[in-house]
């Protein structure tokens, strides 16, 4: 078996373990009373920043300064028969270690929109879904093994925006699943970098159809302790036994009114941009800010 394939069954793996989990666990979670046609919207900065400095310090050490600044946003509102969630992500870091130049450790843009049919019958549970979605970064990333470094990255290089049409259960409050047909843009607007993701060097936009598959879990499973995961399947007709994989997950624990742990891990695997697995992770301790 491939390490696609075997990352493929994997994911699905979880997907279906969780979803037999919580059917055997929604029973003892009552759900929140949602008021039909209001707007529930949150809007959440986050800070955070290290610094280490050694001066004839005899066990040695790098001088390091880091700092972090994201905010995260969320509309929602349910009527009669539709639901429709509206989402954004934003998130600049950087780092720099001893007389190194400034060297960016967070880079995501991330916004989405949902609507859900609520209808009658087999609708009632199956709702007839439209999901759309967009990823991309602010600023260029570089190949610092190279030398001179080498420009990999920027903004709209790569972007990725995903249409998708199909059903989604609320297995619970907290967990739901979507399968349907999808679109996929793959945005390149750097010439030099096209090829970087799998894009002719005359493709500006590389347009894939396939099926999609969406896992999205968030519940409180301590006090005070959050964990958020999004489990996203694509897989184009063009290539189906070769899917993309993101896996995004983030626990938050909840220090105080306003500081709080975060540890997020990204597991990423799309064979048109490499073969192997990538593995993203952060642990930061920031200050947390409501807005809204």
């Amino acid at each position: 078996m491939s390490k696609l394939a075997w990352l493929g069954h994997k994911c699905l793996g979880v997907s279906l373990l969780a979803i037999l989990t919580v059917q055997v666990a929604v029973a003892q979670d009552a759900e929140e009373e949602v008021v039909p046609g209001k707007w529930y919207n949150s809007l959440v900065a986050r800070l955070a920043g290290s610094q280490v400095g050694f001066q004839n310090w005899a066990g040695g050490g790098i001088n390091s300064l880091s700092a972090s600044a994201g905010l995260d946003g969320k509309a929602q509102m349910t009527n009669a028969s539709l639901k429709q969630t509206h989402e954004f992500r934003l998130g600049l870091g950087g780092i720099s270690q001893n007389d190194e130049e400034l060297r960016k450790a967070e880079d995501i843009i991330v916004a989405s929109a949902t609507f859900e049919y609520l209808g009658e019958g087999f609708f009632s549970e199956w709702h007839p879904t439209f999901s759309a979605a967009l990823l991309t970064q602010f600023l260029d990333g570089y190949d610092y093994a190279a030398d001179p470094k080498v420009r990999v990255s920027g903004l709209f290089a790569p972007g990725y925006v995903t249409e998708s049409l199909g059903l989604t259960h609320q297995f619970a409050p907290y967990l739901s699943q979507r399968f349907g047909v999808a679109a996929k843009q793959t945005i390149v607007t750097a010439e030099e970098l096209r090829p970087l993701y799998g894009n002719a060097a005359d493709e500006t936009v590389r347009f894939e159809a396939g099926l999609e598959s969406r896992t999205d879990f968030e519940k409180e499973v301590a006090e005070n302790v959050t964990y958020k995961s999004s489990l996203g399947i694509f897989a184009g007709f063009s290539d189906i036994g070769h899917p993309d994989v993101n896996w995004s997950n983030l626990i938050t624990m909840k220090v105080n009114s306003w500081l709080n742990v975060n540890f997020e891990w990204v597991t990423l695997y799309d064979n048109d941009v490499l073969d192997k697995v990538q593995f993203r992770e952060v642990l930061s301790v920031g200050a947390l800010f409501n807005l809204r």
